[in-house]
């Protein structure tokens, strides 16, 4: 059954993104959403695309939630920050199109090697540390920094923050009826 749906959901998003983009395949779900590889024809570059549960989309506070992360990411502008180019909806979806880092996540850097060495856990640590600077400094906190949320850019070794969906404006207050898992 979750194939079916997870198969509507593709299907669904790439009708509303038209031709302006091309999904490949998926690269990660979650509580809110779900990521997928997708192909930037005009500009012929890879890209990743999240869209918003369909289920969820109908709540007020999550698509407000949802949007708010979107906009609050793409003002952001840190080397080590995954960077928002569009965001858009319709047919009761919600999406944004944001950087495909091709690499790995610092999960799976971590299964394959359970110890990194310490001049890379320093150089990673420095980076996501700046990010989160940058982050808190335009009044964003991210909430759900692990390893799942950091990717390991394959050319660079560069560490990149990801996936901000728990995130809240500092100075907003937490709405009951939105989900914070």
């Amino acid at each position: 059954m979750q194939q079916t749906v997870g198969l509507d959901l593709r299907e669904r998003l790439q009708r509303v993104l038209g031709d302006q983009y091309r999904l490949g395949r998926e690269l990660g779900r979650g509580g809110m959403g779900v990521v997928y590889d997708a192909t930037d024809p005009a500009l012929e570059r890879r890209v990743a695309i999240k869209a918003v549960h369909p289920e969820l989309s109908h709540h007020d506070a999550i698509v407000r939630r949802f949007l708010s992360e979107a906009r609050m990411i793409a003002k952001l502008r840190h080397p080590s920050i995954v960077t928002v180019h569009a965001a858009g909806g319709g047919d009761g979806l919600l999406y944004y199109v944001m950087d495909q880092v091709p690499g790995e996540s610092l999960r799976d850097r971590l299964r394959r090697q359970p110890q990194l060495p310490i001049e890379e856990a320093r150089r990673l640590t420095s980076q996501l540390a700046s990010a989160l600077d940058t982050a808190g400094r335009a009044g964003l906190v991210h909430r759900d920094v692990k390893p799942e949320n950091i990717l390991l850019d394959a050319a660079s070794g560069r560490a990149l923050l990801v996936d901000f969906g728990i995130a809240r404006a500092m100075e907003q207050t937490p709405t009951s009826d939105v989900p914070t898992t």
